[in-house]
């Protein structure tokens, strides 16, 4: 099975990355490392990273030999997935060329290039996830040595989770609290060595244990690591010097963007914001693909055919919905990176808040939306051969990076306090609906209000979005100002925040679409449109704003909308096209049918040659003889 190469396949990949994944597949298919059909969930955890490091072995061939660029080498990562030197390129080597000074990045970047060193980024401890402030690992500087001390002063500093630690990388990208003759300037990032270049063997001074298994048997393929320091020394040219930097004296130049710290975690969560999408797309794909082919019910008599599942509201509502939004999040998670490659260092506030609420959205949906792809499927979907598994783990996992959701929407929550205290709402494009916060009465006759509301109207739609998430930041201030908790009304705050961004940029990216493809993706558009304002309708309970009949123009609108968006179903999937190799699904095979596929599965168990524990089963068999009672 070829990719597709239609316009709208080029419009949601992009060109480039399009090409690139046609490049990558074409050589990953046929490699004899790289494309082996190993069961990976029947190995041990032991066996599965062994195979995971081969192929990154072999990956790594292929980069040199082929001359790949960096982006080819995070694509072959992204199929083939849960790979130890996924983050050389996609987390370490960006963060060294985004916060690094120029002579440092001259020298370390090109080695990370070439893999001499392999890398991982050390932020998170064991008693300190989210909450950045809290980090205790220190760095002091010693002026005598011209050295930084690393020390972990306590177990809850020991960094935790960090991907391809445990077993792989040589170098880390440590997140420390600098102090410089006993006075503290905060969190800093520095460039560590953890393991002999000549040996692999960890450098004394420094600790690391790998993890072991996390929950759903997720990500076994990355070696996450726990760290501490006891003394470990480091040159003063390792303290990353891109923003603020430490003299021979002692003497601390600061940022002068105190907001540089942001810029690790805006890179980490713009590049989540599609890439979430594109595994719950995979997913969603496989389910339209089975459902089409599935045939349950409706029969009206014996030797009639039954119809296929797709065909049932309960299956298109959800399923078309889904895969709406989906679509949505990888357009607008475009626009983030893209927005983030062009801004770092001139609109943090605003890309932070931007990528705060685009992880939180697109890691909720995602574990959702993936959830709902195995549920159309029966219980055919819960096979681990239907390909739901790992992504699923990896997606519900995905809500907990950073921390949990409703941890980070704090982010959001502390934003919108900030700036309306300082009266900044025009200043913060992403935060330009408070306005309707502090002056309410202007903004309550929406657009047709009273009359026969055109659902379809943008501006119809871009105000009731807008609407809902200023009630719900109006209400989040007010019960801030009492002194409330408002750590769980932050999430839905987030959500309804990114509600109305995205549908600004879903109509954005629908500019510059192909002719083509306009009819189809503005009713894609519009389902996503009306299921999020449907969806949200709570906000506006005991509000006059909605009326009866707007109700009931938007119930009608929402069942047209899944109606008009059938007929450009295939186009749609036959845009994303994934391979083989990419769903790793028997639901969805090219070369027989899915229930085939199903049995001859079945037939590689190792569980099909039971000769090994035949004498136990026999025995149970005839236990009772032991016990019965003789009867006289």
């Amino acid at each position: 099975m070829e990719p597709s190469t239609t316009p709208l396949a080029q419009y949601i990949w992009g060109e480039e990355n399009l090409q690139r994944r046609i490049e990558v597949l074409k050589e990953l298919e046929h490699h004899p490392v790289l494309s082996v059909k190993v069961n990976l969930a029947g190995l041990s955890r032991r066996d599965n990273w062994a195979v995971r490091v081969q192929q990154a072995q072999a990956l790594v061939e292929l980069y040199f030999r082929k001359g790949w660029s960096q982006e080819h080498f995070l694509t072959s990562n992204r199929i083939l997935g849960d790979m130890p030197s996924a983050p050389q390129f996609r987390i370490f080597i960006k963060n060294l060329q985004a916060q690094m000074s120029p002579e440092q990045k001259a020298y370390w970047v090109p080695k990370a290039e070439r893999f001499e060193i392999l890398g991982c980024y050390a932020q998170t401890e064991v008693g300190h996830g989210s909450n950045l402030g809290g980090i205790e690992t220190r760095a002091t500087f010693d002026p005598e040595t011209d050295e930084f001390i690393l020390e972990s002063p306590t177990v809850t500093s020991s960094k935790i989770w960090i991907g391809a630690l445990g077993a792989w990388a040589t170098h880390a990208i440590v997140v420390a609290r600098l102090i410089v003759k006993d006075k503290e300037f905060g969190n800093h990032l520095f460039f560590v060595q953890v393991r002999d270049l000549k040996t692999h063997d960890v450098l004394p001074g420094i600790t690391i244990y790998e993890q072991r298994d996390k929950t759903l048997g997720t990500i076994r393929g990355i070696d996450n690591g726990v760290m501490r320091f006891f003394g470990h020394r480091i040159p003063r040219s390792h303290m990353f010097a891109g923003s603020s930097s430490l003299s021979r004296d002692g003497t601390y130049s600061p940022p002068r963007n105190k907001s540089h710290s942001y810029t690790s975690m805006i890179i980490i969560r713009g590049l989540l914001s599609s890439e979430l999408a594109f595994d719950a797309m995979r997913c969603l794909y496989i389910a339209a693909y089975y459902t089409a082919f599935r045939r349950q019910f409706g029969a009206n008599g014996p030797g009639q055919e039954e119809s296929p599942v797709i065909q049932y509201a309960s299956v298109k509502n959800r399923l078309f919905s889904a895969i709406a939004r989906e679509v949505t999040i990888i357009l607008n998670g475009r626009q983030i990176t893209a927005a983030i490659e062009s801004g770092i260092g001139s609109s943090l506030d605003n890309l932070h808040i931007m990528t705060v609420g685009g992880k939180v959205y697109a890691s909720e949906h995602a574990a959702r939306d993936v959830e709902v792809a195995r549920l159309l499927c029966g219980g055919h979907g819960h096979h681990e051969s239907a390909g739901f598994g790992a992504p699923y783990a990896l997606l519900s996992a995905s809500r907990t990076y950073e921390g949990d959701s409703y941890v980070i929407s704090l982010q959001l929550g502390r934003a919108i306090i900030k700036n309306w205290a300082r009266a900044e709402e025009d200043q913060l494009p992403a935060l330009a609906y408070l306005r309707r916060v502090k002056n309410p009465s202007a903004y309550q006759q929406r657009v047709g209000q009273g009359k026969n509301t055109n659902w379809y109207d943008p501006a119809v739609q871009e105000d009731v979005l807008e609407q809902r998430v200023a009630l719900l930041a109006g209400g989040f201030l007010a019960d801030e100002k009492e002194g409330k908790d408002t750590s769980f009304q932050v999430l839905e705050l987030t959500m309804a925040h990114t509600d109305l961004h995205y549908m600004r940029g879903l109509y954005a990216a629908l500019e510059s679409a192909p002719p083509e493809s306009q009819v189809a993706l503005k009713a894609l558009a519009n389902l996503y449109i009306f299921d999020t304002i449907t969806r949200g309708l709570s906000t506006f309970a005991g509000s006059s704003y909605l009326s009866l009949s707007d109700l009931q123009g938007l119930k009608a609108s929402l069942e047209k909308s899944v109606a008009d968006f059938e007929p450009h179903l295939y186009t749609i999937l036959e845009a994303f096209s994934f391979t083989p190799l990419e769903t790793k699904s028997t639901l969805c095979p090219v070369d027989k049918t899915p229930y085939e596929a199903i049995v001859d599965w079945s037939k590689g168990s190792e569980l099909n040659d039971n000769t090994f524990m035949r004498p136990v089963i026999l025995d149970v068999r005839s236990m009772w003889k032991k016990f019965e009672q003789p009867k006289l």
